[in-house]
């Protein structure tokens, strides 16, 4: 997984996750939002599960013929999934 602030995507922030490997996904989203909010991942006040199912979010995303889309929010940063390994996060403004 890497992740980077893309100011060009309005300062989100942009990681990777394998889509052949769907147990990198919840890690990747987990890491994701804790770099937008600038905290470790065990700090955030929310877990992914508590928001939703992983595993359901991964077969959802592995479901589709073409790109599936999935958006949620978690510790209150805007987290949008495709199914082509993409996970994007918009921070909070505050």
């Amino acid at each position: 997984m890497g992740s980077d602030r893309n100011d060009d995507e309005g300062g989100r922030f942009r990681a990777t996750w394998d889509p052949d490997d769907p147990d990198s996904l919840t890690g990747t989203i987990v890491d994701t939002v804790a770099e937008a909010r600038g905290v470790d991942g065990m700090e955030l006040s929310e877990l992914l599960s508590d928001v939703l199912d992983p595993d359901a979010l991964a077969r959802v995303l592995a479901s589709g013929s073409g790109t599936v889309t999935v958006s949620f929010t978690l510790d209150g940063q805007s987290v949008t999934v495709d199914s082509d390994g993409t996970v994007l996060v918009d921070p909070a403004t505050e």
